[in-house]
């Protein structure tokens, strides 16, 4: 599915890979520390935690379920990691973090402050490999035919998902993927 390639390390991609699945087991196996790693990494809460500022990145490394962590890091995986092996560690790591504080902020403005997941990061690396393909000199990604309109699926499934009682962050995913497309868009018009 993904082709042209250079042969960097995905090591960006296994490190966040890695904390989310550690983080996971951990909040998973004793319920005491669930509490505690939720409490210690949702984004700011109260006027104190505004100075916490792994806050506004921590959320993007929790999971609730296994389905949560199973689709967020496969995406994170192929598609992060495609980033990662094309253009390299910076610009996995700038999309990261950019991606992961617009997304909370638009996620806590929306909802509050206690969600997870890194799936706003994830729609951010879609939209940014959407773009490239896109609007870029050559193809660098072998992306589907209509790539993008799953990606407006996934968000549509987001509003229609609390009628079967589940709970997404739209707004998250939606500034996620409007950072990706921006990033992306930036990027191919830079390698022209």
């Amino acid at each position: 599915m993904l082709v042209h390639f250079r042969s960097h390390p995905a090591k960006f991609t296994l490190f966040i890979t890695a904390l989310c699945v550690i983080l996971y087991a951990i909040s998973n196996t004793l319920d005491m520390e669930s509490e505690v790693l939720l409490n210690a990494t949702h984004f700011p809460a109260e006027p104190v935690e505004q100075q916490d500022y792994w806050r506004y990145l921590t959320h993007t490394l929790m999971h609730l379920s296994v389905a949560h962590i199973g689709f967020n890091l496969a995406w994170w995986w192929l598609f992060g990691g495609a980033i990662e092996k094309t253009f390299g560690s910076l610009t996995l790591i700038l999309l990261y973090l950019i991606a992961g504080v617009g997304s909370g902020l638009a996620q806590n403005w929306a909802s509050g402050p206690w969600f997870f997941g890194l799936s706003g990061v994830v729609y951010a690396v879609m939209g940014f490999v959407f773009c490239v393909d896109k609007f870029g000199q050559h193809r660098q990604f072998d992306l589907p035919e209509g790539f993008f309109s799953m990606l407006l699926v996934g968000i549509a499934f987001g509003f229609i998902s609390p009628f079967i009682g589940i709970e997404m962050g739209n707004a998250a995913h939606i500034s996620g993927l409007i950072i990706g497309l921006i990033f992306g868009f930036l990027r191919a018009k830079m390698a022209k």
